[in-house]
């Protein structure tokens, strides 16, 4: 984590005439070359799965790719091909999961045991001669693979060495089981911030394999002309199902002229998809205390179900929502709002109440400009009742524009949260149960920072202190906006917006969305690279009785800058915060230290459940010593003032009138 560094005083006078002249520039672009794979198919494959016709070729090391998904839904049966992923990307509710460890173990029978009697979910039907483990990228994907520890299935070397890294043996007769580690996972650690819930996760089922894998031609119309042979680079995508009666998703993120972006990244303009699935039963049989909700429970009385969504302000609703009964295979069945239809919607002014003895988020959100969202359901019971399917969704999906307004509820950025309540939401004892919460995230870029007052408060938060960024020193009163640009107030084309953020009441001030995603990528599919930035900040807002710094403070710079959207969702993951380098945002003698701010008896604030590396902090119009204050005016200050300007200048007429005699003489 980078440390915001001090910078040297600035003197008054250099203050008073000049301001700071010149932004800090990032030097080089350094764009990393694509992953090389041909569009051409062998048999049916792609050119990347390796597959080759005929016997085993001893002399050629197998490959294997895993990539893991986080899943709602069960999938399809795989072929151990790249071209599975074509299938898997239909899915919008498949989320990648990063920092998830596999340990693929090479195994052979026990003895007095064949292959045949190896199931790799039972660990007493094979004995274990090599060990391998992987940890997802931000993808999902685990393409180099390192030694483990045959116990413990631990690391046996430094897996962030990749000249540590092995490949597997050629040949016949080698036999695997894929095991997910969730000890050694990074995504389960308790020092991650925003690691998964093991509550609402499930790992994903062992497998048995070969390597290289037998298979067939898929390009063959029946069985008699299929050709046999070994995919040498074998494709595996493991999923998990989520446990939880809840969820909420991201369906995609379309640009300002509707087009589906490739990796969801978000700027301000765009619009985002969101679902949210709540899972009902229809087995037509009572069964108390067991957290599932069944149709034969249902009450009828708006009382049965609540979800709740709440949008940050970097978000706006755009449209409807749509809610509707959802079963594979079967035809959706749409629910009507009202008091007298099948639910009713209404938007709270505060964190809504649970069925329970809590609220719907356990965090309250640190700004008033939240919108909240609220569902009750079920008003009548004749839709539900009449949808035979075992097991079904309920589905609530809808739009948001993202805006130019900062994050009020301190996560992500673009963040999002929602909560589901229901009457069977309780223990084997029966006490209620906190609501289910959720909450997501898209690729953006931010900037996070403290706005706090002075040594005196022991920097307290300072609410409601504006920001925006401009281009140059000599541009001030023209700001960034949705589209790149910068503008004044007033002169906006239609479709952008204006960059702001405002400081909650914990002091956050964060900007979310921001336009880095710019030039268009060296390779088609890999998105757009991140641009710099180079931006400066201003204060653009100052609560009463505190001054404004009246400087703009440098520089906003990107240090991702050069790398495309793929490469950063690939390092970071679906759900990362792209933040400038803050050591270059100098605030110089208004600028504070974490360490300083707690040092003086402050409190850390955080983004994203990590704290903020640098704080703004302010002087009182009453201090004496802030930079840029006006001389005292009015009362004994101007009395002495003009005292002092009297006798300067009775002495000045003193001289003169001497020097005047002195010539006469």
């Amino acid at each position: 984590m980078h440390m915001q560094r001090d910078n040297e005083g600035i003197r008054l006078p250099k203050l008073l005439g000049l301001a700071v002249a010149g932004a800090t520039l990032l030097a080089g672009m350094v764009v990393l070359p694509a992953t090389q794979a041909s569009a051409a198919t062998d048999y049916g494959y792609n050119a990347e799965d390796d597959f080759r016709p005929g016997a085993v070729q001893s002399d050629v090391h197998p490959q294997l790719t895993v990539t893991k998904y986080l899943s709602l839904a069960q999938g399809y049966s795989p072929t151990g091909s790249s071209k599975d992923a074509v299938e898997l990307s239909k899915n919008a509710d498949l989320v990648p999961a990063k920092g998830i460890a596999f340990n693929v173990r090479e195994v052979i029978p026990q003895p007095g045991q064949n292959l045949s009697d190896i199931s790799a979910s039972d660990e007493n039907t094979y004995k274990v001669t090599a060990n391998y483990i992987g940890i997802t990228d931000g993808q999902g994907v685990i393409n180099t693979w390192y030694p483990a520890d045959t116990a413990t299935n631990a690391p046996a070397v430094d897996i962030s060495d990749s000249s540590k890294a092995v490949s597997f043996p050629g040949g016949a007769n080698h036999w695997y089981v894929l095991v997910e580690n969730r000890d050694e996972s990074p995504a389960f650690k308790a020092n991650n911030p925003n690691k998964l819930d093991s509550n609402k996760y499930q790992d994903a089922a062992p497998s048995f394999f070969g390597l290289p894998y037998a298979a067939n031609s898929l390009d063959a119309t029946d069985t008699a002309s299929q050709v046999q042979g070994y995919i040498y680079h074998l494709h595996l995508y493991p999923k998990n199902m989520n446990i939880t009666q809840f969820s909420k998703t991201v369906q995609s993120v379309k640009d300002s002229q509707n087009n589906v972006k490739p990796q969801r990244t978000a700027v301000a303009g765009d619009t985002i998809s969101y679902k949210l699935t709540q899972k009902l039963y229809n087995t037509g049989v009572k069964t108390p205390k067991d957290g599932k909700l069944d149709v034969s429970e249902l009450n009828g009385d708006g009382k049965d179900l609540r979800i709740v969504d709440r949008m940050s302000s970097s978000l706006k609703l755009k449209g409807e929502f749509k809610v509707v009964l959802h079963a594979d295979g079967v035809d959706d069945v749409q629910l009507a709002e009202g008091a007298t239809a099948d639910y009713t919607e209404s938007q709270p002014t505060s964190n809504p109440n649970s069925f329970g003895d809590n609220k719907m988020f356990a965090n309250e959100a640190p700004s008033s400009n939240v919108s909240y969202y609220q569902f009750d359901f079920f008003n009548t019971l004749t839709k539900v009742k009449n949808f035979t399917p075992k097991a079904f969704l309920l589905v609530i999906t809808y739009d948001a524009t993202v805006t130019g307004d900062g994050d009020s509820t301190g996560t992500d950025g673009v963040a999002n949260d929602a909560a589901s309540d229901f009457t069977e939401n309780v223990d084997a004892d029966g006490n209620h149960q906190d609501p289910i919460r959720e909450h997501t995230n898209v690729i953006n870029a931010v900037i996070a920072f403290g706005a706090v007052q002075n040594e005196k408060t022991k920097f307290a938060a300072l609410p409601d202190t504006e920001f925006r960024l401009i281009k140059s020193e000599a541009q001030p009163d023209e700001y960034l906006a949705s589209d790149g640009n910068f503008y004044a107030e007033g002169k906006v084309p239609d479709g952008v917006q204006l960059y702001k953020a405002t400081a909650n009441k914990n002091g956050l001030v964060a900007f979310a969305a921001l336009p880095v995603f710019g030039s268009a990528a060296p390779t088609k599919d890999a998105g757009k690279t991140v641009q710099a930035g180079d931006w400066l900040l201003k204060e653009t807002k100052t609560p009463k009785d505190w001054r404004n710094p009246g400087i703009p403070f440098h520089t906003v710079t990107f240090g991702d800058a050069g790398k495309t959207e793929e490469q950063v969702a690939q390092e970071y993951g679906p759900h990362a915060t792209i933040q400038p380098d803050y050591t270059k945002l100098g605030f110089g003698k208004f600028g504070r230290t974490p360490k300083q701010i707690t040092d003086g008896g402050g409190t850390a604030i955080q983004f994203n459940n990590v704290p903020v590396q640098t704080y703004l902090a302010h002087y009182a119009t009453s201090d004496a010593d802030a930079p840029l204050a006006l001389p005292l005016t009015g009362g004994r200050g101007i009395l002495l003032l003009l005292v002092v300007g009297a006798l300067i200048m009775g002495g000045a007429l003193y001289a003169r009138n001497r020097r005047n005699n002195a010539a006469r003489a």
